[in-house]
Formats: structure tokens, C-alpha cells, sequence
């Protein structure tokens, strides 16, 4: 986690609400949505109080910000990591999945800010549970397509056996940690599964 000071430094030339999502963004992932207050985000930021309510009209537009801002930055990062493997679909998925291990069994790493996000907003009335199941549905949608490249007998059923993979392994970073973390074992048990899908077999 960044200090104050780091904090600060590196928003010395952005505008408030750039300055003020940067902030927010870092506490509430950090620290938990609920427990970051208004206060604690104008003063680190080092602007007025009325620079928040200019940006964002509420503390929940705020939050909304935060869940888009990240999920555009995430896609941009997977969208770099699958790039160099365009036409081999076995090696996209190889990357993902090398990516997810090593991710989630970082030390430090802080989970998935959707599923907290979703922990912490129960009520799927809240504005930003549509960014949250956005950012879901797109990896479903990315991982069927690879299934489909692939060649899967049940493209579909080894989408969603991927995804419960990739869910499982950022859940578990929050309670089995570092490198001896189940996470690590992900590209194997994905392998596994694409292999029982390319050989034709079915699951009764």
C-alpha cells in the first residue's frame, strides 16, 4: 500500500477528480469501500472537500468510478497479455492462466476488487454491481470463445469450468496465501480440463 506522501507525489499534476479517483481507488482497494470515509480521501488527496461533490455527485458515483476505472485498465492488461497470441488459442489460455497464478499468489495481493466489492454491496440494487457483473461476464465471454478455438466438444461447460478456476483461485488468495497457495496448481487443473474436452469424452 502507498503512503500519503507516495500518494500525493504522483498526483502532483493531475487534475481534482483524477487526483481524487487515484486516491479513492488506492484506499478503497487497500482498505475495504465502507471503511474510507469522504474525509480520508479529500485529505489525501490534498483537496477541498467541495472538489468531491463537483466530480462526483455522491460517495456511490465515486465507487462507480473506481469499479470502471479498474475494470478498464484490467482489460487493457489481459487484451496485452493474449496479443502476441492471436491464432493459438492453447497459448492464449496458457497466458491467462500464468498470469491468474502468478497474480493471486503475490504477496500483498489484495483479491479480486469485484467480488469485495460485491462482499461489501450485498444489495445488487447498488449502482456499481452492473460494472461488477460486466467485468464477469466479459471473461465468460472471452473464455468461451477460446473453448470454441480450441475446439471443445462442450465449448460452453469448459468456459464456465475455467471460470470457476479463475474465481476460485482469486477467493483463495484472500485466505491461502503465497506461493504455496492452491492458485499456483491453476494452469494444470486447466489443462486437465481442456484435454478432457479435446479428447471428445463427456461428463455424465
Amino acid at each position: 500500500m502507498r503512503t500519503i506522501t507516495e500518494i500525493r507525489r504522483t498526483n502532483g499534476s493531475k487534475s481534482a477528480r483524477e487526483k481524487l479517483l487515484s486516491v479513492a481507488s488506492d484506499l478503497f482497494y487497500n482498505k475495504g469501500i465502507r471503511a474510507v470515509g469522504v474525509e480520508e480521501i479529500v485529505a489525501t488527496a490534498g483537496v477541498a472537500k467541495i472538489s468531491l461533490y463537483r466530480s462526483f455527485r455522491s460517495k456511490d458515483d465515486l465507487i462507480v468510478a473506481y469499479l470502471e476505472s479498474n475494470n478498464e485498465a484490467y482489460w487493457k492488461e489481459i487484451d496485452a497479455i493474449c496479443s502476441p497470441h492471436e491464432g493459438d488459442p492453447r497459448a492464449k489460455l496458457h497466458a491467462l492462466l500464468n498470469y491468474v497464478a502468478q497474480r493471486t499468489t503475490k504477496p500483498g495481493y489484495r483479491g479480486c476488487p469485484y467480488i469485495s466489492y460485491c462482499g461489501e454491496f450485498p444489495d445488487h440494487s447498488h449502482p456499481g454491481h452492473s460494472v461488477a457483473e460486466a467485468n464477469k461476464r466479459e471473461w465468460r465471454g472471452r473464455l468461451l470463445r477460446i473453448a470454441e478455438e480450441i475446439g471443445a466438444c462442450e465449448p460452453k461447460q469448459l468456459a464456465d469450468g475455467l471460470m470457476l478456476l479463475i474465481e476460485g483461485a482469486y477467493a483463495l488468495s484472500q485466505t491461502l496465501t503465497g506461493k504455496g497457495a492452491p492458485g499456483r496448481v491453476i494452469v494444470w487443473a486447466a489443462e486437465a480440463l481442456v484435454e478432457n474436452q479435446t479428447a471428445g469424452r463427456r461428463r455424465p
